[in-house]
């Protein structure tokens, strides 16, 4: 099935190319040459290009999200393991985050001085001082602490390089339905990893809907899987949102090393 599956998107590749008079004219390749490149379908291009720019513009948004995952456990069982959670960014003046992973439950808070992490099942909290905007956030908690912010890089100023810059193949497969919207069907392919990207087809509100993304050179063809739902780009932001008030029992942590993080489940 796995195979089927990627010759199935290949296949995909190939009849984009040709119905845009792209394919090779030449002869077959034989067993021993390597394929032709399989170009970047302008039309899958521009639709994430859009979309990347969209979300770019918008100065406050907040979703909810739900997040699957597959792990291959001695390189045969292939266990899913799943998160969800909701956002809330108002760019240049902070972040909320939400996050449930098995029977942890994470907040996230940034005001634009200071980051902080509340652990709502220990009652316990991590806070430091930090000033920049979200996607220098980002960054730094991924350099500093090896900790991804819950689905960062669809709230960045810059979506299009995690989206598509890293892109060697594209093509558009049409449009499909996801609980009763339509939906642009896009897929992207490097040398390491596939992904698939559905946008509302909406033109005024081209909305990330789902992606997903496949390790191809990994026993079981493991997935990482994003659902967005709920989309708002003119959220309602309380007083006080972005900032961690920690009740007077609440137990003040220090910041792990990065050596000593366990990521469970890799991206977020």
């Amino acid at each position: 099935m796995a195979v089927l599956r990627r010759q199935t998107l290949v296949w995909c590749f190939a009849v984009a190319a040709a119905g845009l008079g792209l394919a090779s004219s030449g002869a077959a390749a034989t067993e021993n040459e390597p394929p032709p490149p399989v170009p970047l379908d302008p039309q899958a291009v521009e639709i994430l290009t859009s979309a990347s720019r969209y979300l770019a513009e918008q100065s406050a948004l907040s979703m909810d999200w739900f997040v699957s995952f597959d792990v291959v456990v001695d390189g045969r069982e292939k266990i899913t393991y799943m998160r969800s959670g909701a956002n809330l960014l108002q760019r240049g003046v902070g972040f909320y985050g939400y996050s449930e992973f098995g029977d942890e439950t994470r907040e996230y808070f940034f005001d634009g001085a200071q980051f902080q992490i509340f652990d709502v099942e220990e009652n316990a909290y991590v806070s430091t001082e930090f000033t920049g905007d979200f996607d220098a956030l980002a960054d730094r908690a991924k350099e500093a602490y090896d900790i991804r912010l819950p689905i960062w890089q669809v709230m960045s100023t810059e979506p299009q390089p995690e989206l598509l810059d890293q892109a060697t193949a594209a093509a558009y497969l049409g449009t499909t339905r996801i609980a009763g919207r339509e939906a642009h069907h896009l897929a992207f392919s490097n040398y390491d990893t596939d992904w698939q990207i559905w946008i509302s087809t909406e033109p005024d509100q081209p909305e990330l809907m789902m992606i997903v993304g496949t390790d191809p050179y990994t026993q079981g063809w493991p997935q990482y899987r994003a659902y967005f739902t709920n989309w708002n780009f003119d959220p309602e932001i309380p007083e006080g949102v972005f900032t961690y008030f920690p009740d007077a029992e609440a137990e003040l942590m220090a910041w792990p090393k990065p050596e000593d993080v366990i990521l469970q489940g890799g991206q977020n």
